[in-house]
């Protein structure tokens, strides 16, 4: 255990020494700060009917419920394509702590950034945005409860370890791991075509390839939000997400593994 402490130690100070890191470690609060003064303001502003403003206001909650693991993953996965362009992984296989050891705890802890990330960029949207999400009497944001965002956060934070490793294994360099990434970006908004209204039937698992659609779609029914007969229950939605998610890390980690050892 000492191991993964001193482990744990060296990385947070390798995370402090990266402008880039830093950035993506305060972005949930960038995000709390538009999410709860500037769009409520614009909304405000420019929302003509009250039929469209709460459409888009149920476009930018699925929209930052799916940017914290997507930011996350970037991160785990940028930081191990860098080990690899260094060949700093294969100095880890004479170290107390083994390979599999080592990445294992890169997945791990960057999970558990992603859930924090996740639950506190909803939940701080939630308590400081005042009434910026109400529409006739009715707070949208009422809707969601802190256990519901933080089963969602702890759900849709196994995401990052399937894209980062899936970007680790594709990309042969920190170049092309960015390129692969912006390629991939829209994947964050391909969970918002779930408002639309020929997406409420057997069509919307169309998407569930996609593995954050799981708990995006169990908040929203959580919430009673984007409601159907061909919806599944909340705990059915989760219970698919995180077990098709950990077959994905599964199989990307094994991609990630041969990378290694080719």
């Amino acid at each position: 255990m000492m191991k993964y402490f001193r482990l744990f130690t060296y990385e947070m100070k390798n995370i402090l020494r990266d402008k880039m890191t830093m950035l993506m470690l305060v972005y949930p609060l960038l995000i709390i700060m538009i999410g709860s003064f500037i769009i409520p303001r614009l909304i405000d502003v420019y929302g003509q009917e009250a039929a469209g403003q709460e459409l888009a206001v149920l476009v930018v909650i699925i929209v930052f419920s799916s940017l914290a693991p997507f930011i996350t993953a970037a991160m785990l996965g940028f930081n191990l394509i860098d080990h690899l362009d260094e060949n700093t992984l294969d100095t880890i296989r004479v170290t107390p702590v083994s390979l599999k050891g080592y990445v294992t705890f890169k997945t791990v802890y960057a999970y558990l950034l992603s859930v924090n990330a996740s639950f506190w960029t909803l939940f701080g949207v939630k308590h400081l945005s005042g009434d910026g999400y109400t529409f006739h009497g009715v707070n949208l944001w009422d809707s969601f409860t802190a256990g519901n965002i933080l089963i969602y956060a702890f759900a849709a934070g196994l995401f990052t370890p399937v894209f980062a490793m899936f970007l680790a294994s594709v990309s042969k360099n920190k170049i092309e791991g960015f390129a692969y990434m912006k390629i991939t970006g829209m994947l964050v908004f391909l969970p918002v075509i779930l408002v639309l209204d020929t997406m409420q039937d057997f069509k919307q698992y169309i998407i569930g390839i996609y593995p954050i659609f799981w708990p995006v779609k169990a908040l929203m029914v959580s919430a009673d939000f984007l409601t159907h007969e061909h919806n599944l229950t909340y705990s059915l939605y989760i219970t698919i997400g995180v077990f098709y998610s950990l077959f994905l890390t599964l199989l990307a980690y094994k991609h990630f593994e041969n990378k290694l050892q080719s």
